[in-house]
């Protein structure tokens, strides 16, 4: 993103706080329709003549697409340069970013440093689930608010308006959040989207993410209605009849993703 006005523009229409951002800088942001719903979690780097965001793998073109309709006479340019950088997660603890509530450093064209472990994709894939981290396609979606997902510190409460304000407001004023995002597990295989229902038959939730671990057991991601769910009761899924126990929600009031 490059343009005199780009930060001005990151303030009115991503949901978090640009007002102070400088060069060398690091700030989450989400892209939010005007319905309130999800379209991509966004990083963005201050690089003094433009903006820097790494946005979900395959989400530059839809990305672009989409703030491009709030362009109309600012000093903006959008490009895609997915393919001109390459850039490693460096999980530790005094890392200068935010990866879902887990400190990281973002290196850029870098080697990893020495003796640290290395996730290959299905190791990250179940680090992912098991930290309750949405994954664009998956969680991430349109399906889905924010607030369902855990994603409060993405989201600034009292700057002023931007894409979707309105509804994230209202959620989070009169306590609106009908479904939250949880870790769950089955001693058997599980499917994406598969539906979930509690001991009366009532549709509790989907399935949005799966990995298989040891003996075919299966750890995954997903979405409930809190008013249908019982801690005490058993899942199961629509279609198999599989049994699903929750093993953690993440919400605002629990020890999850900060």
């Amino acid at each position: 993103m490059t343009g005199k006005e780009s930060v001005d523009f990151l303030q009115r229409i991503t949901s978090n706080d640009f007002s102070s951002f400088k060069k060398g800088k690091i700030q989450k942001t989400l892209l939010i329709s005007e319905k309130g719903r999800v379209i991509d979690a966004v990083w963005v780097l201050h690089e003094e003549d433009s903006m820097l965001l790494l946005c979900s793998q395959g989400m530059a073109e839809e990305n672009i697409s989409w703030l491009n309709k709030f362009i109309i006479m600012e000093d903006i340019v959008l490009s895609d340069c997915s393919s001109e950088n390459k850039i490693n997660l460096y999980f530790h603890n005094e890392g200068d970013a935010d990866y879902f509530g887990i400190l990281c450093s973002f290196l850029f064209e870098q080697k990893v440093p020495t003796g640290v472990t290395i996730f290959h994709e299905n190791e990250f894939e179940k680090f992912r689930i098991f930290n309750g981290i949405p994954k664009s396609k998956k969680e991430l979606t349109i399906d889905y608010n924010p607030l369902e997902l855990n994603l409060w510190n993405w989201i600034s409460f009292t700057k002023g308006c931007y894409i979707g304000q309105e509804v994230i407001a209202r959620l989070e004023t009169y306590q609106k959040i009908q479904r939250t995002l949880c870790f769950i597990s089955s001693t058997q295989p599980i499917q994406e989207g598969e539906i979930l229902i509690n001991a009366v038959n009532e549709e509790v939730g989907k399935i949005t993410s799966v990995q298989t671990i040891k003996n075919n057991e299966s750890i995954g991601l997903a979405i409930i209605k809190t008013k249908l769910f019982d801690a005490q009761s058993v899942l199961k899924t629509k279609t198999a009849n599989t049994e699903i126990k929750i093993e953690k929600l993440f919400t605002k009031e629990t020890d999850g993703r900060n």
